[in-house]
């Protein structure tokens, strides 16, 4: 007996209820870009078909020539910002790369940002896009959520701003920033739950292992946050301590005064929670700060020392050396791009 095949159903219209610009600069964290997108996937279609029918986004750029990430993914634009429709789409949504890099953004994207905002339309700045949201003019005497590794470089920019670093997101009339990485999904989900209600909004969670979503108030991790909540307020309070005091010459002796006891009653509490002494702690933590700055800063190695604490550039260089089998300037070189080494004095 043959079997007559199935009809073909005609591909679903679209009912797009809102609509996403998306743009990126160059290093840019990928993991904003997929977090947001791939939420927005989720919602756009039923049965994991990939089709933007209730939602729709597009990438677009200065150009189509693509942009590469911070690892080195590249994403190419689909839309050129001449060819955008702006009364088509309801948010911009600008992802910035590293701090390096973000003073030298293409004079277009600042520009776009401007022309949605006087549109009328709601512009999101993700990651250090919220320093490009910054530069177009649009964040003064306004709030922004940005990341707690960035929030001095933003306020020695913007004394202008109300910066918070512990909100996931804050949005502010029409304007919108979050730190970025996995935040960039929970706010995807805000916005979602707003045009196309909270049950598609929320559709993607278990393909993308996410357990829930946060609200903007949600308290992001911050560094040490394993000592936070390691159950002894007085570990709390000294790895609290020596996060506000990197570059400051506090001591130990000082510390353990501030929380109440004694150094060695410090030390042993440090061992039982952190499996190492106050002060190697607290110089691994002065590492992964200065780690952080050869990444994203364009300070010099003698600022990068001074900054994380230590008394001269030697000590500095040789502490470094021990924990990551690289000297500061030749770390720099190998990892970063050529174009942000050439933007980083003293390297």
């Amino acid at each position: 007996m043959k079997i007559a095949p199935l009809p073909q159903l005609p591909p679903a219209e679209p009912l797009q209820n809102v609509r996403f610009a998306l743009t990126m600069t160059e290093t840019f964290p990928i993991l904003a870009l997929s977090g947001f997108v791939d939420t927005l996937r989720h919602a756009a279609d039923d049965g994991n078909r990939n089709g933007q029918i209730y939602c729709g986004w597009d990438i677009c750029g200065p150009t189509l020539t693509p942009v590469t990430s911070s690892s080195g993914i590249q994403v190419s634009p689909s839309l050129l910002f001449e060819d955008l429709e702006i009364a088509r789409y309801d948010y911009l949504v600008v992802i910035g790369g590293l701090m390096p890099l973000i003073d030298h953004a293409p004079a277009q994207t600042i520009e776009l940002i401007r022309e949605f905002r006087s549109a009328g339309k709601t512009v999101i700045g993700l990651c250090t896009g919220s320093f490009l949201v910054a530069q177009a003019g649009l964040l003064q005497g306004k709030r922004a959520a940005v990341h707690h590794r960035h929030r001095q470089d933003f306020l020695d920019r913007y004394s202008d701003v109300q910066v918070t670093s512990h909100e996931i997101f804050v949005e502010d009339e029409n304007v919108v920033t979050s730190p970025g990485g996995t935040a960039s999904i929970d706010l995807a989900i805000d916005l979602l739950a707003r045009h196309l209600g909270r049950p598609r909004a929320l559709k993607g969670l278990i393909e993308m292992s996410v357990d829930q979503p946060r609200s903007a108030l949600h308290m992001p991790r911050a560094p040490s946050a394993e000592l936070h909540n390691c159950g002894d307020w007085r570990v709390a309070n000294a790895a609290q301590i020596m996060r506000e005091n990197l570059s400051n010459a506090k001591s130990i002796k000082s510390i353990s005064a501030d929380v109440g006891v004694s150094v060695s009653q410090l030390n042993r509490l440090f061992l039982r929670y952190a499996d190492q002494s106050p002060s190697a702690y607290w110089r691994k933590m002065r590492l992964d700060h200065a780690h952080w700055c050869l990444l994203n800063t364009n300070l010099s190695i003698a600022q990068i020392a001074y900054e994380c604490g230590f008394s001269d550039s030697a000590h500095f260089i040789r502490r470094f050396k021990d924990r990551f089998h690289d000297t500061p300037a030749l770390f720099r070189k190998r990892i970063l791009p050529n174009e942000i080494s050439k933007l980083s004095p003293g390297s």
